[in-house]
């Protein structure tokens, strides 16, 4: 299987983000429990990474949190914890009451989908369920009897799940949170269940909101499943904190929940049925408009890189089909890297000419990068679009 650079990096900041959290307030245990997620991912990352850049930042960013882990282990020196505050806080002391979550954001992104790549179906979809409400809630209201929705999106990696998401709050202009799912599970039982309820909470202080849900199999995988043990009483809390959680009658309020997925059909199919996420956007792979979009978008403050070269926007379009936004981005950096090292060759030897974007560079990228999706993976996710599995 194909190293998912995106979701390991996403993953290991969520991990580094709950050492901080946890050891910022002096809770060593879960702090060392995190920490130790996040050295084996920055090793997988360093070992996996194809750029030299990123190659030894995780290495270096490995050393520092193996010299934490030290000097926690056999110093007892907590490098998070404020120095006014290390008389007053006692490593055993624990907060019984329900977690804050702080996840919500009440900035809302800047981006809307205007600045997501193709997907037009996808947009669309979104329109009718979620933004048009607001600007006719009373046509709306003749027809259903709430708005707000549950959308699991689904498909391959590195398509952009995440960034739609970002877009719907932006065009909603409200506030959002982005939950993983380390933000939830935890080695003591009956902890995942509260921080689910205090989301939910935090949620219902907002008139307009969104939560997205990422990695939702890791979750709330099928309870049939041998991996499900862990997270059956956390489904059954997420599924009582969504019941009845979308906007009520006030016609200004709308309450929006994402669940992303690369594995749709792992989930439990409670959570698929009628009423809660029972709108599904496939958010596939881009087409010939969303590469050309893409390719666009990565040279669009340096289009003096495709003059007078051997290669077209279009034939770059064209030979990077069937590869997902992510690898399509790495892609073209690689490339770009590639007459970067020819610029700066040049400019040592007092060569000042412009390095166009040539055939070569791609060839040489392509001919050694590992496609992130298989055929085979795009096989599952038509035959869960069209009801197979």
């Amino acid at each position: 299987m194909a190293f998912n650079y995106e979701m390991k990096y996403h993953t290991y900041e969520a991990a580094l983000a709950k050492t901080k959290e946890y050891l910022t307030n002096n809770d060593v245990e879960n702090g060392m429990f995190y920490l130790d997620k996040a050295l084996l991912l920055s090793k997988e990352l360093a070992d996996n990474s194809e750029i030299v850049e990123f190659k030894n930042r995780f290495v270096t960013e490995n050393k520092k949190l193996r010299q934490i882990k030290t000097n926690l282990k056999e110093k007892g020196v907590n490098p998070f914890l404020k120095k006014e505050t290390m008389k007053n806080v006692s490593s055993n002391l624990k907060d019984e009451d329900t977690p804050k979550t702080f996840f919500f954001r009440k900035d809302p992104p800047s981006i809307t989908l205007d600045d997501v790549a193709g997907l037009e179906d996808v947009k669309k979809e979104i329109k009718l369920n979620v933004l048009l409400p607001l600007k006719n809630p009373d046509l709306y209201y003749k027809y259903k009897d709430e708005v707000g929705c549950q959308i699991l999106m689904y498909g391959p990696p590195g398509c952009g799940k995440s960034f739609v998401a970002e877009a719907i709050a932006g065009e909603l202009k409200c506030a959002y949170a982005i939950i993983n799912a380390f933000d939830i599970l935890d080695k003591y039982v009956g902890e995942a269940p509260k921080k689910i309820k205090a989301i939910f909470d935090e949620a219902s202080n907002y008139d307009n909101c969104l939560i997205f849900f990422d990695e939702l199999d890791a979750l709330f995988s099928s309870r049939e499943s041998d991996d499900s043990a862990h997270t059956k009483d956390v489904l059954t809390s997420f599924l009582t904190c969504l019941s009845g959680f979308n906007s009520n009658k006030d016609k200004k309020k709308i309450r929006v929940i994402i669940g992303a997925t690369n594995r749709p059909w792992a989930l439990d199919t409670a959570l698929i049925r009628g009423k809660r996420f029972d709108t599904h956007l496939y958010i596939t792979l881009p087409d010939y408009d969303a590469r050309l979009f893409l390719v666009k978008k990565a040279f669009k403050n340096h289009l003096e890189l495709l003059e007078n070269t051997d290669i077209t926007l279009e034939d770059i379009t064209e030979r990077l089909d069937g590869y997902s936004g992510a690898d399509i981005s790495s892609i073209l950096d690689k490339v770009k890297t590639k007459a970067l090292e020819k610029a700066l060759q040049n400019e040592s030897n007092d060569i000042k000419d412009n390095v166009p974007i040539c055939k070569e560079y791609f060839d040489e990228v392509m001919s050694s990068y590992r496609n992130s999706v298989s055929k085979d993976s795009l096989k599952y996710f038509e035959e869960f679009r069209n009801g197979e599995i």
